[in-house]
């Protein structure tokens, strides 16, 4: 338990979450604009936070009013996925709103040798390392610009994001029909095959949490063991409703088969957006 923070603490920690709030760009949020339209201030607004956070835009609102409320790590770290924080703002959020220490990020137990990390860091492409409880262990910096919770959650899994996070419904094209089962069935294959695997479990219980998810899951039998092939449309920052399609790759380490490599390579070529000049 960190010092007693006081009314005035919480009031100056509001007006910086809504500082926050202002600088994040309608779209820079991948998908965004094609779901709600464009609109006249380049910002989102409280409503449309709330949105992406699945929470009320009261609750939300009371953070930016420096009111006191029991708020959740799951909160939180969402606040700081979303509105895409640092991690001595996300420390500074959860020590004045919740007066507690953030959680540390989950540390990998495996061990990714330095090779194997310069090819991922090497791909034009976004890529990633996950294991068998889809936790990213490690992610290039072109997967961290267009999935943004790869580096911004303290325990990225690329299950949790996809099936219950309300940016990934709509960055992910076609969110209900091509994502969601597929990726579903895969997460009950590695359930299946890996029984008795904690966080597998763990994650597949924090799935099923969510109704719509649980739907999805409960809902269909199959069992899908990986993506490799696949083709599915996504949305990137700074491209409105523009929709890419991404070819999947999916790579098992032949020395630690339920460790995979993942890119997600598009399909046609993606016109970098244009930096401005500088002053």
């Amino acid at each position: 338990m960190t010092s007693a923070v006081s009314d005035e603490d919480r009031i100056r920690l509001g007006l910086m979450v809504r500082g926050w709030r202002m600088r994040l760009l309608r779209e820079e949020v991948p998908g965004f604009t094609a779901k709600f339209g464009r609109a006249c201030r380049p910002y989102l607004n409280q409503d449309e936070v709330a949105i992406l956070l699945k929470v009320s835009r009261r609750w939300y609102a009371a953070l930016e009013r420096g009111e006191e409320n029991d708020y959740s790590n799951r909160f939180l770290d969402a606040v700081t996925r979303v509105l895409r924080l640092s991690d001595s703002e996300r420390h500074t959020l959860f020590t004045v709103a919740a007066n507690r220490q953030p959680p540390v990020k989950r540390q990998s137990i495996v061990n990714i040798d330095a090779e194997l990390r310069r090819f991922v860091a090497a791909n034009p492409f976004p890529c990633y390392i996950s294991d068998e409880a889809f936790d990213v262990l490690f992610c290039n910096d072109a997967a961290a610009e267009q999935y943004q919770f790869m580096r911004r959650e303290a325990e990225p899994n690329t299950m949790l994001w996809a099936l219950t996070d309300e940016g990934a419904r709509i960055q992910l094209v076609d969110w209900e029909r091509s994502w969601a089962p597929p990726m579903a069935a895969q997460l009950r294959h590695n359930a299946l095959r890996y029984p008795n695997h904690e966080r597998l479990q763990e994650v597949v219980k924090q799935v099923k949490a969510d109704e719509t998810a649980r739907a999805i899951y409960d809902g269909n039998l199959r069992t899908d063991m990986h993506p490799d092939g696949a083709r599915r449309k996504v949305y990137f920052p700074h491209h409105h409703d523009r929709e890419f399609e991404v070819g999947l790759i999916a790579m098992p380490l032949l020395r630690n088969p339920g460790i995979r490599v993942m890119s997600l390579v598009p399909v046609e070529e993606i016109t970098p957006r244009p930096v401005p000049d500088a002053a």
